[in-house]
């Protein structure tokens, strides 16, 4: 069911977006609310999830239908609902989900859309924004659950950085390998997350 749901997300989600009819658009919507409905139905979810889930989606589609889907509230809302789908996911497959996932996995994520913004020479967002998401986020899981540190130092190592010697692009070459340095650091950030809740 979790991977049935993540196949239509990863071959629907910008057709949802922009789709050119509001029949297409609630069609395509529909169906990517299926396996979720289904696995409600079998007792395999969790409320919060789905709330968190659904708030984002309400929320990036109205910016969406408002033409500000490219917009710097476009881009980090749909990080976030993107984002949120691993939560979605782990509901469905494990039946339970637990603060840190809420905390590092979507906060990591948002915060490195404000991150990714900042770099952009054509964006005027603050690199401090970024810093002011994640530094609460990792102290506050750092409280709770010391060993959530071995994932948070490299992002708080990033944010930091980016403050002291914000460095901005414009060229599409450099936006093509920056956006493809972010994709590896959130798959460590990930496979470090896995370890703490798996291992430590």
């Amino acid at each position: 069911m979790a991977t049935l749901a993540y196949l239509l997300h990863l071959f629907t989600f910008d057709p949802v977006f922009y789709a050119k009819t509001p029949r297409q658009f609630y069609a395509l919507t529909f169906l990517n609310f299926l396996p979720y409905v289904a696995a409600a139905a079998l007792g395999w979810w969790n409320p919060i999830a789905y709330a968190v889930g659904l708030l984002f989606f309400v929320s990036y589609a109205t910016l969406m239908h408002r033409g500000r889907g490219r917009s710097v509230e476009g881009v980090v809302t749909g990080t976030a609902l993107l984002s949120s789908t691993f939560l979605l996911v782990k509901a469905v497959a494990a039946h339970q989900l637990g603060p840190k996932d809420y905390l590092l996995f979507v906060g990591y994520h948002v915060a490195t859309a404000y991150y990714v913004e900042s770099r952009l020479a054509f964006r005027n967002v603050k690199p401090h924004i970024a810093l002011y998401i994640w530094a609460p986020v990792a102290v506050f899981a750092a409280l709770l659950w010391p060993s959530t540190l071995l994932a948070s130092a490299e992002p708080l190592y990033k944010f930091l950085k980016n403050v002291k010697s914000n460095v901005k692009y414009s060229r599409y070459e450099d936006i093509v390998k920056m956006g493809w340095r972010e994709f590896a650091r959130s798959a460590f950030f990930t496979a470090l997350l896995a370890v703490v809740y798996n291992i430590l």
